[in-house]
């Protein structure tokens, strides 16, 4: 809790400097990108603080849960072109692509966003250079697929089974899995893994469309 409480003081100096590069940086949309990208990750930090202050979980989804009704496609969209940013020195292209324009449902915004992020992250970690990584929102009526996917070397059958074990690493793999993982889980879903040596790999959260009632 006091840690939580520490963090809202360089949250703040964040959003403080970004308003200050605005003022001084001439138009450029390359910089405007970086400058909101920072900006969103402070929202993103300081609604995590938020959280752990409050301690306002609803209980439906599981403990530590906070259900709100959220536009999902603009979610991983927003994260996506995130990622893109990031992308770039390593000349990775990140497309993304849906079959809705949004699907609003009721979710943790800020799990979501974690998932995704570290999904990404392994994504761009193992994309080979001027690779491709691909994130793909499905809406089903009943439930939403996030899939992520890269060209990269992929993972071994044998591997697969432990990649979503705490602090189990495949050369890099499982960073961040094991939350991905927690977190679907606290939202009725799950995680799949389709990979193969040589063919990349892709991860696929599916999330039920739940009710905040």
């Amino acid at each position: 809790m006091q840690f939580a409480h520490d963090l809202k003081m360089p949250i703040q100096l964040i959003y403080s400097c970004v308003q200050l590069l605005e003022m001084e940086l001439s138009p450029n949309a390359r910089a405007e990108g970086y400058l909101q990208m920072l900006m969103q990750s402070a929202d993103q930090l300081q609604s995590m603080v938020h959280s752990a202050l409050d301690g306002d979980a609803t209980p439906e989804a599981g403990s530590g849960v906070r259900l709100r009704v959220r536009d999902v496609v603009a979610i991983a969209r927003e994260v996506s072109r995130q990622a893109a940013l990031l992308a770039e020195e390593k000349g990775v292209r990140v497309h993304f692509e849906t079959n809705a324009a949004q699907f609003r449902m009721p979710t943790d915004d800020e799990k979501l966003r974690r998932m995704l992020n570290n999904l990404l992250s392994n994504a761009l970690r193992f994309a080979p250079e001027n690779g491709h990584v691909a994130v793909c929102v499905r809406a089903r009526g009943d439930a939403v697929d996030f899939a992520v996917s890269d060209d990269g070397c992929g993972i071994a059958g044998e591997r697969q089974r432990d990649v979503f074990e705490s602090g189990v690493t495949d050369g890099g793999h499982g960073y961040g899995l094991g939350i991905v993982r927690e977190y679907a889980r606290l939202l009725g879903g799950d995680v799949e893994l389709r990979s193969a040596p040589g063919r990349g790999s892709c991860f696929t959260v599916r999330l039920p469309v739940q009710s905040c009632a």
